[in-house]
């Protein structure tokens, strides 16, 4: 099923008007296990409702930074659309400053220690990536969303 195949079927399904309803675009979360389980698995589980990226990237790749009402269709690593997402709120602040509160909704971690160990990896291995420096203090955009629609039968 394509994307706009997809987006359709919600909008028949939920009564929306095509003219009316907001689309942001499309994106994938990257596979990487936590207990077997892919970070899709996680978001159509529940248990992810939180994606954490540091700003500097953002401002490199020339991308704006989400803002909370965005909708998004997600797909898996094979383009195929599973569920739809709504960026609830988003939040920026320094990665010393994220609270257990809000790195738990990441839905990988048991606790805040972990979180910023596992965090702190992939942020140093984004920043040789994209040529900026990872600080304690580096802006992290933090999205906080709700699935809104899953593909029918999961």
């Amino acid at each position: 099923m394509t994307p706009f195949e997809f987006w359709n079927e919600y909008l028949n399904k939920t009564g929306q008007k095509a003219d009316e309803a907001v689309y942001s675009g499309e994106l994938c979360f990257e596979d990487s296990s936590w207990e077997g389980m892919s970070q899709l698995e996680l978001v159509l589980d529940g248990r992810k409702t939180a994606v954490f990226t540091a700003l500097p990237s953002f401002e490199i790749n020339r991308e704006l930074v989400p803002a909370g009402g965005e909708v998004y269709i997600v797909e898996d690593t094979g383009d195929e659309p599973r569920a739809i997402i709504k960026v609830k709120e988003v939040k920026i602040l320094p990665f010393k400053d994220i609270s257990w509160e809000l790195a738990r909704l990441d839905g990988e971690n048991e606790n805040l220690e972990d979180w910023r160990s596992k965090e702190r990896e992939f942020f140093e291995d984004e920043a040789d990536l994209c040529g900026f420096d990872f600080e304690d203090d580096t802006e992290i955009v933090c999205e906080i969303f709700e699935i809104i629609y899953k593909k029918s039968g999961q």
